[in-house]
């Protein structure tokens, strides 16, 4: 079954396109939201991460799949468009995973580790699309994942969230450079990559020249020739 990685910036369409690809391909939608919430289902508390051995996240990470295969499979429209301007974990780390007893960083790595555990896991399942947290490179070598980054320039994406959001050009300013600056560090600490590098994808579409539209229907058909070309 397909596999599909997303990565976006902040004010290009990305997760409205995730939707779209997993409505045409009949694939389960999963996202960061998706798991915090699949966790706290699996009834983590805070400051459980810094107690578990590796077994234990082992154990999790099956409960936290299994959660997730019993969820709605695609989000309703406007949740999935309020998705992509949440605040990255990069940099606020809230809800069920704030630690109380360890260091930020050690808890950004413990959670790193058990979200890499579940993507891999849902990869060889297959029928997914992955939204972000360093799928791209957790899944690089998978033979049937179609990596793909949805971009659109500066100027369009703050007029993007300036809308979105409702909010004045400067804080829109202040939101989307907040929002690339997170998600290159989350690349570059966690996966040792550069975010924007052309190399980590299959494809790269620019959603101001590309309509949303469009780029769901070259996803969809970039992942069914990928996928014919892997069967045989």
């Amino acid at each position: 079954m397909a596999t599909v990685t997303i990565s976006r910036q902040l004010g290009s369409g990305g997760n409205e396109i995730a939707a779209g690809v997993a409505e045409a391909l009949g694939l389960r939608f999963i996202d960061r939201e998706m798991i915090k919430r699949a966790a706290h289902e699996a009834g983590v508390p805070k400051g459980a991460l810094q107690e578990m051995e590796y077994e234990g996240q082992r154990t999790l990470v099956e409960q936290v799949l299994d959660i997730l295969r019993q969820m709605p499979p695609i989000p309703n429209p406007p949740e999935t468009a309020l998705r992509e301007t949440a605040t990255p974990l990069s940099v606020h780390f809230g809800g069920i995973f704030s630690p109380t007893l360890r260091p930020m960083g050690t808890a950004m790595d413990d959670y790193v580790r058990i979200v890499g555990m579940v993507i891999r896991d849902l990869a060889r399942e297959g029928g997914v699309i992955i939204v972000g947290r360093g799928s791209q490179v957790l899944l690089k070598d998978h033979p049937a994942a179609l990596h793909v980054q949805i971009i659109a320039p500066f100027w369009h994406r703050v007029k993007t969230v300036m809308e979105s959001e409702g909010l004045e050009r400067r804080a829109a300013l202040s939101r989307v450079r907040t929002s690339d600056r997170a998600r290159v560090d989350y690349l570059r600490r966690y996966h040792n990559v550069n975010w924007l590098d052309p190399q980590l994808y299959d494809l790269v579409i620019n959603t101001v020249k590309v309509p949303v539209g469009v780029a769901v229907e070259l996803i969809v058909e970039a992942s069914q020739t990928l996928r014919a070309n892997v069967a045989h």
